[in-house]
Order: C-alpha cells, then structure tokens, then sequence
C-alpha cells in the first residue's frame, strides 16, 4: 500500500503518524523543495546504480581491484573473501541505487548510502594521498578515474546524501510499501544473473581495451599516399635518407627515388610477449592463420583438474592445423610445475599479468583468434566436452555467447517485471482516482441542475 506522508506543497507543516507536527527548514518549503528530492534521487540513485551495475558486469575486475585494496590496507591472506565481497559491493550499489531513484524504502536506502560514505570517504582520501591503489575502480573500466577525482566524488555526494536523510521519506514512493519487498527481490537476482554470466563465461559488456573484434597483431598496410627516398653524396659515398631525416649541407643532393608508402596498423594497445628468459617473441601471435591461446594470470592457483580439458582442446586444435600456445604472467618454477603435472605440449610464454587479465578474465581463459584478430573468448570452465566431441569447428565455441542479446535479454526481462509489478500495485490508485473524478462530475452536474 502506497505511504501518504508527502511533503504538503501549500507551505504548511507536515504532520507523523499520531498527529505530532514535523519541523520543517526553509530548505523544503514548496514545490522548490520537493524538486529539490526528486533531482537528488536521481543523481545520488544514479550513481550507485551505474557504479553498482559495472562492478556486477565484471566481478573478476572488482576481485583484482579489491585485491590491492586489501594489500594497500595490510590485509593480504583473506584473498578468499574477495569474490564474495565483490559481488555483494556490486549487488548492494545498484540495490540502493534503485531504490533510491524509486523512492522506496525512503528512510532505510539514504541511512545506508550515509553509512557507505562513512566508510568510503576516509578509504579514497587515504588512496588519493597515498597512492597506495592505482585507480579507484569505483566504476571500473567503464569509467577509469583517479584517486582524487574518486574523492571529490564521494565528497560531493555526502552532502546530497545527508539532504536526502532528512528530507526523502516527505515525497511519496513509486512502488507501495507492500511490494517493495519483491522490487528488492528482482533487483538482487537481475544483479547476481549478470554478475554469475561475467564470472563463468565473460563480462556481458567488454570495457576493457581487448573486446571481439580487435587486432592484437599490429601489422603493416598500403597507405594511399607515396613516401620518398632522397639521395645524397658526401665524398664519393652516396645514402638515402626519408624526409625526417635528411643530412646537413656537407652533403650533395643527387636523386629522388618515390617507394609505396606503409603505415602500420596498431592494436589496441601494444602485447608485448617474451620467453620465459625475458627474449622478446613478437612473432608467438599470428599475423594470418588461426590460433588458440591459453591465459594462465595465475598459474600456482589454477586446477590440475583443467588439463584434461586443455588437452583436448589442444589435440582438438592441432588436428585442424590451429596453432596452440600459452600465456601467463607466473614465474619459470610455476611454470616447470605446471609442465611437468599437466604435461603441457604447447609453448608457454611470459607476458605483464595486468595485460593478461585486460585480454580476457578467467583462470585459464581461452581466446580464439584469426588473422591476429579476436573472434572469442571465454573463460575455460565455460566450455563443455560436448562442443569438442561433436566436432564443431573453433568459431562455433562461441556462437552461444552473444554478449548484446544476453544483457538485453535480461535487462528487458527485469524492467517488464518491474514495469507489471508497478501496475499491479498502483492499478487500485488509478480505479480510485477515476471513480472520484466520476463522482466528482456528478456532483457538479447536480448542483447546476439545482440552480
């Protein structure tokens, strides 16, 4: 059932249940005041919301991330609390945030957003002072952003916070107080659904610089303009020089020779891969051809239990002339356990673990490229034997794993429920609203007649 404590807009003083009389500031008086609550519901709601729904699409993100925290803070060892706090943090965020917007649970939601900042506020200015934590993570890699704006942030918050303390239980809520409950319900499960996809298979939205589609490769391609070789003489001796490089006026200019221009087409950003010695191997990516790769972020903690999987998937590869090979960020005695137990017959490589980890999320993962280009990726623990006895080919791995139409999906899926759940609670309200202008009418009709 709906609460009818909203603020009054005629300027009088709102009452409690039992007749005492609230006290009320200049702050909200009038239709200004309430506007004042409504725009905050949507600027504080929305920030925990956003924040609260990144974390959830991510929570491998928020594991690394609340991983340096902890160790910025001397807590390293309780490394197994971190999925669980990751999800909870995301799961609370966008609960809060919601129903901040919506306007339910008016008293509770801005006590515990209050209680948040209690605990965030001096937490990031520790870390813009420190430096202890590169980036706040607050947002994730959708929004990458300082330590110092992430405490402007919060500090700008409070105060809007504190407002909706003392003022947002005066305007009425979406939803009535009844159902609130299952507002909360569907909140929590669209939160752990996507948070579950994120950790099992991918993030249902990639934000980090390595999404399907992008080039780790970089090569080299025909660019429309032609470029120059000029030559010069110096004592018998003649060299070509380009344009940005031309020798100073000892030298004789003697030739123009024009060659196609070239220019290089970059990945993303730069994956530098080396031996196990620390030698650069740029050439383990290929530049054309198929290609698996095994992602091992953590070596010493991935499962013997995987190899068996990995080597099928290797054999699977092989059979079909796909090169096969392996990254990971562990050290040369992590990787000779790791050969030895799991009998590995694929190179292993070394590359940077933040570079690992911003290429696909998993302990392994497993990437499929083609002509150095990303097809797929997902975590090893999300691919089934079947895909591999039933012979489909590499690009079909994939297939079931379209990003868009999951989040969508689910997205529509909890609005439509949201959307029904707000009918059925506030259809009384509009039948009774109806039914008084109805009987409103008549009334007016009557008294004309009358006179």
């Amino acid at each position: 059932m709906a609460t009818t404590d909203a603020a009054p807009t005629d300027g009088t003083l709102p009452e409690k249940p039992g007749g005492a009389v609230v006290p009320q500031t200049r702050l909200f008086r009038g239709a200004a005041g309430i506007a004042a609550v409504l725009v905050l519901r949507l600027v504080v709601g929305g920030v925990f919301a956003f924040s609260g729904f990144v974390k959830a699409i991510d929570p491998w993100g928020s594991v690394l991330k609340f991983g340096e925290y902890l160790t910025a803070l001397g807590l390293a060892g309780m490394e197994w609390s971190l999925l669980f706090l990751a999800v909870a943090v995301a799961t609370v965020e966008l609960m809060l945030g919601t129903f901040m917007i919506l306007g339910i649970y008016r008293r509770f939601t801005p006590v515990m957003m209050l209680l948040a900042m209690v605990v965030m506020l001096p937490l990031t200015g520790y870390v813009a002072v420190s430096d202890a934590v590169v980036g706040c993570g607050c947002f994730g890699d959708a929004v990458p952003m300082s330590n110092w704006a992430t405490f402007a942030k919060n500090l700008l918050l409070t105060p809007m916070i504190l407002y909706q303390c003392a003022y947002n239980r005066w305007v009425k809520n979406v939803y009535g107080f009844a159902v609130q409950w299952i507002v909360a319900m569907l909140t929590i499960a669209y939160a752990l659904v996507i948070a579950f996809i994120g950790y099992y298979i991918q993030p249902l939205i990639d934000f980090r610089p390595y999404p399907e589609g992008t080039e780790l490769v970089s090569r080299y391609e025909p660019s429309e303009e032609s470029e120059f070789d000029f030559v010069y003489e110096k004592d018998g001796k003649r060299q070509a020089f380009a344009i940005d490089s031309l020798p100073d006026d000892t030298w004789t200019f003697v030739d123009r020779h024009e060659r196609p221009g070239m220019r290089v087409s970059h990945a993303a950003d730069a994956v530098a891969i080396t031996t196990l010695d620390g030698e650069p191997a740029d050439s383990v990516l290929l530049r054309s051809g198929e290609q698996i790769m095994f992602l091992f972020p953590d070596l010493g903690t991935v499962s013997i239990a995987y190899t068996y999987l990995i080597n099928e998937l290797r054999d699977y590869a092989r059979v079909r002339g796909i090169d096969v090979v392996g990254l990971t960020s562990g050290t040369a005695d992590e990787v000779a356990e790791w050969n030895d137990l799991s009998m590995a017959s694929y190179p292993l490589f070394a590359i940077d673990g933040s570079t690992l980890q911003m290429i696909a999320r998993g302990n392994p993962a497993v990437v499929y490229l083609r002509d150095g280009r990303v097809v797929w990726k997902r975590t090893l623990q999300s691919i089934s034997m079947d895909y591999i006895t039933r012979e489909r080919d590499l690009e079909g791995i994939g297939s079931d794993f379209d990003r868009s139409r999951w989040l969508k999906a689910l997205t529509l899926g909890y609005l439509m429920l949201m959307a029904v759940l707000l009918v059925l609670n506030r259809t009384h309200l509009l039948v009774m609203f109806s039914w008084r202008q109805i009987l409103g009418r008549r009334k007016n009709a009557r008294a004309t007649r009358h006179t």
